[in-house]
């Protein structure tokens, strides 16, 4: 009993996983929504804030609609593969979040810069650890959920292959 209170302990961080990344794509896709209405207004620029434009941002919109679904039908199918595309979407937004970061305050611009002050540095840090790290554990627990389920009763007691 104390292995499925463990297993919907989990899978409950998985849900709240689901619904704020969720929560967020749909708040980001009525922004977009707003931005394509006028869209010819925001020209391409030069550097990483072409991540802005309502183009690309269309197209990180669908990718995102796209992780956050698979996230939700690993945690109801139990199917380890399909908890990466959301930890791929993550790792790439926060590597141009961290690269743009860089680059402005080399430039002297640190006033653009998304994590300005030390403190949202340490909260989006511990996010980002308890994120991944339910992940890790989804996965671990998936994997050996398909172990046990994938050998047939008795298969471990005798060698896979016998020497004559």
């Amino acid at each position: 009993m104390l292995q499925s209170k463990f297993v919907l302990y989990i899978k409950f961080n998985g849900c709240l996983i689901v619904l704020l990344v969720g929560f967020f794509v749909v708040v980001s896709a009525h922004r977009w929504l707003m931005q394509m209405q006028n869209w010819s207004a925001y020209p391409f620029v030069a550097g990483l804030e072409l991540r802005n434009h309502p183009v690309v941002d269309g197209v990180f919109q669908i990718v995102w609609i796209t992780a956050v679904a698979s996230l939700y039908q690993a945690l109801w199918l139990e199917v380890e593969l399909l908890l990466y595309p959301i930890g791929f979407m993550l790792g790439l937004e926060v590597l141009l979040v961290a690269a743009g970061d860089v680059i402005k305050r080399w430039n002297d611009e640190a006033e653009d810069c998304f994590l300005r002050r030390g403190q949202d540095g340490v909260v989006w840090i511990a996010l980002l650890a308890y994120f991944y790290y339910t992940l890790y554990i989804l996965k671990q627990l998936f994997r050996t959920k398909n172990r046990k389920s994938s050998v047939p009763p008795g298969a471990t007691d005798y060698p896979l292959v016998s020497v004559q």
